[in-house]
């Protein structure tokens, strides 16, 4: 069999085993499945696919990275557990990480499928979104893993890896080709094109102009990564801000958003309270466990806020979006507040899971957790800060400063934060007045850790974080002269509100009770190994039911192989090459 029959019969595998999920029986397009006859795949048959899994793709990092970012933990203490990015990062024997099949068989072969068939009939904006997905997908996957297969993904069952250097030389030229083809009207004009309904793209009902927007959208985020390590100059912030004005000032600019309808299965949001498990015979599937998780102290009371006790006054925290991201629960003592746990420290037998935090929508407006949400692909609100910190490092911190105020306002807005009544504008006054008050004391981490709130439950909070090198006091990386990730409390255990009473101080921290045989046994730097700017998480290991089964020689050429060593390995985009980023011993940046 040909390589392109080869993918049309894989697609059409995929599609009549998830047609039920997109949409009604009645509704789904028919495939000829016929045992004695090829199946034919057309393009109207695979693109609802291919965008359905460009959603859910967001949602597999995601869940690995709210945990990986130290955003939520659980109320265990064990080292080890199926889901390891949830417990004591014993990655190797988990048996397969979803968002690996996910690019290379879910998107990649059906888009590889979609591409032909669109081919086939001459309509290139099929072309164009399922070149777009595959791009996304492709910045997605090499920035968890690294070196990927690509250039010889689907010659063999053994294809060599790219470098992730090559990779991102790939994906640039990609964007800047598509850019070219969305404004090339033989292309988005082009008489045989085939008319795209909202049932086929549920992101943008294919509206080529939204579509280009996205891509110019991911251009800048693909610059973004040459920031603050691998390429800070501000030339390349020259790039970076114009590749965000050009996605915002396109015409057609919309967030990047596929909605659920809320339902049965898989018409659920996979953030949602039904908790849907995606899953098609693979060991793959990933529901989120939010009804177990609960918010980390450096998520809750370091970055949110969260007070003490509750008063009408100043309610339950510092940032008003608290309360519509999670929802306050009473414990056996009618007592309300927004609990938290140390990362992987484990509840007091006193507590109850029940006690801390309801993290679905519930009374928030959180617009990820609900059944009928959505998954963000894109956001405003995240290009304003890919800008703001272009503008930072190029040395106009008032922009930076400006540009941020305006992102955080954006995403207030997106979870449901009001100023309806003299109570919620004073939250919302008191907020900026503590945690932006001004440019003159803006800094790269106030930047970074108003992102790390704006991309609670997007792909973005692990990137960045790791972008950063879990920067803190922790591992005394700073950038700047600051810990992006060590944060100044809002209060200072009496209750007080006011700036000049900080006394208390919180930084980012591995999780307690980490597999020792992975990352406490460095004779370097003693028990626990606090210290060493290698001793965080900075990778997933590839796909162990895939990789370590059929592709052994490359893993082992790479250093790969079930070697916990590789988890610790930085991404090219995280290697110290500025004096912006300063350690307290630069003999142990490895």
């Amino acid at each position: 069999m040909n390589t392109k029959n080869k993918f049309k019969n894989l697609s059409a595998i995929l599609i009549v085993a998830i047609g039920f999920m997109l949409s009604g029986c009645e509704e789904w397009l028919d495939v000829n499945t016929s045992k004695d006859s090829p199946v034919t795949v057309t393009a109207d048959q695979s693109l609802p696919l291919v965008i359905f899994y460009a959603s859910q793709i967001c949602y597999d990092h995601a869940e690995y990275g709210i945990y990986l970012s130290q955003a939520l933990t659980t109320g265990g203490r064990s080292q080890t557990g199926a889901y390891a990015y949830k417990s004591g990062w014993e990655m190797l024997s988990m048996n397969r990480h979803p968002q690996w099949r996910r690019h290379f068989y879910d998107i990649g072969v059906n888009v590889n499928a979609l591409i032909d068939a669109a081919e086939d009939i001459n309509s290139k904006n099929f072309i164009l979104i399922a070149r777009t997905i595959r791009l996304h997908s492709t910045l997605l996957t090499t920035d968890a893993f690294g070196d990927i297969p690509h250039s010889q993904v689907y010659l063999s069952n053994s294809p060599s890896y790219d470098t992730q250097e090559s990779v991102y030389e790939w994906m640039t030229k990609e964007a800047d080709d598509l850019i070219a083809l969305y404004n090339d009207p033989d292309w988005v004009e082009n008489a045989d094109n085939k008319a795209i309904t909202k049932k086929m793209d549920r992101i943008f009902e294919g509206d080529l102009g939204k579509w280009r927007a996205f891509t110019k959208a991911l251009k800048a985020r693909i610059l973004l990564r040459k920031l603050p390590n691998w390429d800070n100059t501000p030339a390349n912030c020259d790039k970076i801000i114009a590749a965000v004005d050009e996605a915002l000032n396109d015409p057609s600019y919309q967030d990047a958003i596929y909605k659920y309808d809320g339902g049965s299965t898989e018409k659920n949001c996979p953030w949602g309270p039904a908790q849907p498990k995606l899953n098609l015979g693979w060991a793959q599937a990933r529901e989120n466990l939010l009804t177990e998780a609960i918010p980390s102290k450096f998520l809750t009371y370091a970055l949110l806020g969260s007070y003490v006790s509750y008063a009408q006054s100043r309610g339950y925290a510092l940032d008003p979006r608290a309360v519509e991201l999670m929802t306050p629960r009473l414990d056996d003592k009618s007592v309300r507040i927004l609990r938290y746990l140390e990362n992987n420290i484990g509840m007091a037998t006193s507590m109850k899971v029940t006690y801390y935090p309801d993290l679905y929508a519930a009374e928030g407006k959180n617009p990820y957790s609900k059944n009928d949400g959505y998954i963000m692909l894109m956001s405003k609100e995240e290009l304003l800060f890919m800008k703001a910190e272009a503008q930072y490092w190029k040395g106009d911190k008032p922009a930076a400063y400006n540009t941020t105020v305006a992102a955080v306002k954006r995403n207030m807005e997106r979870v449901g934060v009001t100023t309806e009544n003299s109570v919620k504008q004073t939250y919302y006054d008191r907020f900026f007045q503590i945690r932006l008050p001004g440019e003159a004391v803006f800094t790269i981490a106030d930047l970074m850790q108003q992102k790390y709130v704006a991309m609670y439950m997007q792909p973005e909070l692990w990137t960045d974080v790791r972008r950063y090198n879990y920067s803190s006091k922790t591992n005394g990386i700073a950038y700047d002269g600051v810990y992006v990730y060590t944060v100044k409390s809002c209060h200072d255990g009496s209750r007080n509100v006011n700036p000049a009473n900080f006394s208390v101080e919180y930084s980012l921290t591995r999780p307690y009770n980490l597999y020792e045989a992975y990352w406490n046994t460095s004779a370097e730097y003693g028990v626990n190994a606090k210290f060493s700017p290698n001793a965080w998480i900075t990778r997933l290991n590839y796909d162990p039911e895939t990789e370590d089964k059929y592709n052994r020689k490359e893993l082992e050429r790479l250093g790969a192989y079930k070697n916990p060593e590789w988890l610790k390995k930085r991404m090219i985009w995280a290697y110290k090459n500025s004096s912006v980023v300063t350690t307290a011993d630069d003999t142990k940046w490895k």
